[in-house]
């Protein structure tokens, strides 16, 4: 990655979608963007905030946009198609922690998955 990275979204782990939607949609001002039983995606003015219940999820990650599809890094982890059409890269950095390197295909990028 030549450039500067752009922050997509933070993806947090929580094991109760509901009380977390409530206590982070009332600190941030922030908006649902998307919806499901195992997630939820809230829009704040300068980022996203990925929802993910632990029952189903297992990592907490960064995502960073990749803005096309052939410099998304193959060698640093398989590619994994999510739900909603959008293709990403995990690494985890050496205190196992994650970044994911996410396409969003025809620039959707207002959508998003783990």
């Amino acid at each position: 990655m030549s450039s500067k990275s752009k922050i997509d979204h933070i993806a947090i782990l929580v094991n109760d979608l509901k009380v977390a939607e409530e206590w982070y949609m009332k600190r941030m001002n922030a908006t649902v963007a998307r919806r499901d039983e195992k997630y939820i995606r809230l829009q704040a003015d300068n980022l996203n905030i990925s929802l993910l219940d632990n029952k189903h999820y297992s990592r907490n990650h960064i995502g960073v946009i990749v803005e096309d599809i052939i410099n998304l890094p193959l060698e640093r982890g398989p590619r994994i198609v999510h739900r909603d059409g959008t293709i990403g890269v995990y690494e985890k950095d050496p205190f196992g922690n994650y970044l994911e390197y996410i396409w969003h295909p025809n620039n959707q990028k207002e959508q998003n998955s783990e």
